[in-house]
Order: structure tokens, then C-alpha cells, then sequence
């Protein structure tokens, strides 16, 4: 596309072409020479003169305007004026429009500014009040462990006597309870320290298939209990550099959620490893339980969230499960993903490398 100086030269030129062109077949064909003569100095100077003309106007008119249109095309990219391509002009409209756009670039700077400075003012109170969430979940916790180990001991009918069936009915309710209370708060601590990237990765050797064989063993019980089929399928030979309690903790967060959607009896959780990659190595959990829309698989890793939310839901859980397995992942420079079909099974994914790199997660799924 032409430039308007190249355009206006290119038509001054063409102009001014013509009319010296006009001049010397005047000049040759005039009966009278001096009538030619004449004709054809007239039009030297009226092609001089346009070519002159179109200087003038190219440095009063059509630079500015490029030179406009320059700083509007960087004021859109950083934001601000440029001082180097200062505009003068003698033209009014033009000198007009270009106050104009200087006086909205200020405006827009000092707007661009202020918000600039809300958004940190809001960043740094969103840090305290999580740094206080953190502060008083930590405080929750603290009473927690005298309770629970008081109630443990009431449980032990040699410690402080035998209870009645309705005294042992009532101990085993606060038990479940506070047990409940202990995972939510614990919950809630971790996501604070994953939203303040203060959530601590050890990094260690491991062997993936005893990390596999570990996590069988330690919910076969569980699952035998509830009648679900718990298997792995892998026997290869890898290893991998990485956190072995954080990613037991994201293993032990999907199994639980998967328990809680399979059918007793028919109940299968599969829990396996693809090694394609020679860089990452790729983990799953998959159950035949009654699978998750895709309406709600885009939200699946938000905090609180639940794909269940009435007030007769079945399963408990504080909907940060998910969203805490998501920022450990990340935290182990990995991603996370879920495949679903409705009524068909559910495998939720994640991918770290075998040379894991720590990364600070600033902020987990809202």
C-alpha cells in the first residue's frame, strides 16, 4: 500500500509529465515558433511549478500526517507519547488534530496509571487477606490435635473406662468430625501457601512403579471395603527426580474422588503410567463411575468448586481437592487435564518432567 507522500508525487509527477510532454509537441507542431517557444516555457514552468507545489504540500501536509499516524500506531502498542516525532505544521486542522490526540494521550496515560496503581493496591490486599486466611487457618488447626487425641483415648476402653453405646456412638461422631474439620483446614492451608508460592517441593529419586505399588497398598483396604477394584498396570523400569509426598498427595486426592463416583460391586479405579516422552512422563487415574459433562469439565479445577451444589448432594468435600492437585502439578512445572465421558469413565491426567524443575506458583485455579 502507497504512502500519501509516494501517492501525491507519484500523481504531481505524473501531472507534471503531461503537461512538459503537452509543451513539446506544441513546440514542434506550432506553425509559429514563437508561439511554441512561448507554450512550451509556459509549461516548464507550470510542471516545475507543480512539482514544487507538491514538495510544499508533502512537507506541510502529508508528513505531519504520517508522522501522526506513526505516534497513534506506537501510542497503541506502549501506551504513551512518543517525544522524538514532535509534529510542526502551519496547517490548522492538522496542528488542531494532533493537540487533540496529545491532549487524549495524557488522559489516557494518567488513566492507565491510576489503574495501574489500583491493581496493586488490590494485589497487595488480596496477599494480606490470604496471608491472614493462612494466619487463622493455622490457628484452626492448632486446637484440632488436642481434640483428636483426646478423643482417640476415649475410644481406648483401657485408658479411661468403657463407654456405652451411646457415649461410644457420640466419640465416634466428634472423631469423624474433627477428622473431617482436620482435612478441610489442612485443605485450605495448602491452597494459601500455593497462592503465596510458599508451598515447600522436596525433590528426591524415585522409583515410579514402588511410588505405584505404595499408593495400591496403602487404599487396596479402602477399596476392599467399598467393594472397588484398585489396579495398576504398570511393571516398567523408570525413574523419576521429583517430590514423592506431593505427588502421592495429588494420587490420593483423584482416588478419593474417584471412590465417591464408582457403584460398589462394579466400582474399577486404574491407576497407571504412559511413558512416551523421554522428557516427561505422563500419570492417570481412571474409573468407570458416572463421569463428568463437558459443561462442567471447564471448571473442574476452580477453588470451591462443586459439580454438585444442591442442598441434598450426597458427597462432602470443600471443592479444593481438585484445584490443590492442579498447583502442585504446576508447582512441578507440569500441567493437568481430565478426559470424561458421561456415564462411561473419567481419567484425569497429569504430566511432570522426569527431571522435575520447581517453579513458585503465584496463583491456583480461582
Amino acid at each position: 500500500m502507497l504512502s500519501i507522500k509516494h501517492t501525491l508525487f507519484l500523481v504531481s509527477g505524473s501531472s507534471s509529465f503531461i503537461i512538459f510532454y503537452m509543451g513539446i509537441v506544441n513546440y514542434i507542431t506550432s506553425p509559429d515558433k514563437s508561439t511554441g517557444i512561448i507554450l512550451l516555457i509556459f509549461s516548464v514552468l507550470v510542471a516545475i511549478g507543480t512539482l514544487l507545489a507538491t514538495v510544499y504540500i508533502s512537507k506541510s501536509i502529508t508528513k505531519p500526517i504520517e508522522k501522526l499516524a506513526y505516534n497513534m500506531a506506537e501510542f497503541s502498542k506502549i501506551n504513551k507519547i512518543s517525544k522524538k516525532n514532535m509534529i510542526k505544521t502551519n496547517v490548522k486542522k492538522i496542528f488542531e488534530l494532533n493537540e487533540n490526540f496529545k491532549s487524549m494521550g495524557d488522559k489516557v496515560e494518567r488513566t492507565i496509571e491510576v489503574q495501574m496503581e489500583y491493581v496493586k493496591k488490590l494485589k497487595e490486599i488480596d496477599k494480606r487477606k490470604v496471608e491472614f486466611s493462612s494466619m487463622v487457618s493455622h490457628e484452626l488447626k492448632t486446637p484440632l490435635v488436642p481434640i483428636l487425641g483426646y478423643v482417640q483415648m476415649l475410644q481406648k476402653e483401657d485408658l479411661f473406662g468403657k463407654l456405652n453405646e451411646k457415649q461410644r456412638e457420640a466419640v465416634d461422631e466428634i472423631y469423624l468430625s474433627t477428622i473431617k474439620l482436620q482435612r478441610l483446614v489442612g485443605d485450605i492451608l495448602t491452597t494459601q501457601k500455593l497462592d503465596l508460592g510458599k508451598l515447600v517441593f522436596e525433590k528426591d529419586n524415585l522409583t515410579v512403579l514402588e511410588l505405584l505399588q505404595d499408593i495400591i497398598k496403602e487404599f487396596s483396604p479402602i477399596a476392599s471395603e467399598r467393594k472397588i477394584k484398585l489396579s495398576t498396570n504398570f511393571n516398567g523400569d523408570v525413574h523419576i527426580f521429583s517430590d514423592k509426598d506431593r505427588i502421592n498427595q495429588v494420587f490420593s486426592n483423584l482416588i478419593k474422588n474417584a471412590m465417591d463416583f464408582v457403584s460398589p460391586n462394579t466400582g474399577i479405579i486404574e491407576i497407571g503410567v504412559n511413558d512416551k516422552d523421554t522428557e516427561k512422563l505422563e500419570f492417570f487415574v481412571r474409573d468407570n463411575g458416572t463421569g463428568i459433562s463437558s459443561d462442567h469439565q471447564k471448571d473442574i479445577f476452580k477453588k470451591f468448586y462443586q459439580i454438585d451444589t444442591s442442598s441434598s448432594r450426597k458427597r462432602s468435600g470443600s471443592g479444593l481437592g481438585l484445584a490443590i492437585c492442579k498447583g502442585i502439578i504446576e508447582g512441578l512445572n507440569g500441567k493437568m487435564w481430565v478426559k470424561s465421558e458421561k456415564d462411561v469413565q473419567t481419567t484425569f491426567y497429569f504430566e511432570i518432567p522426569k527431571k522435575s524443575t520447581i517453579v513458585s506458583i503465584k496463583n491456583i485455579s480461582k
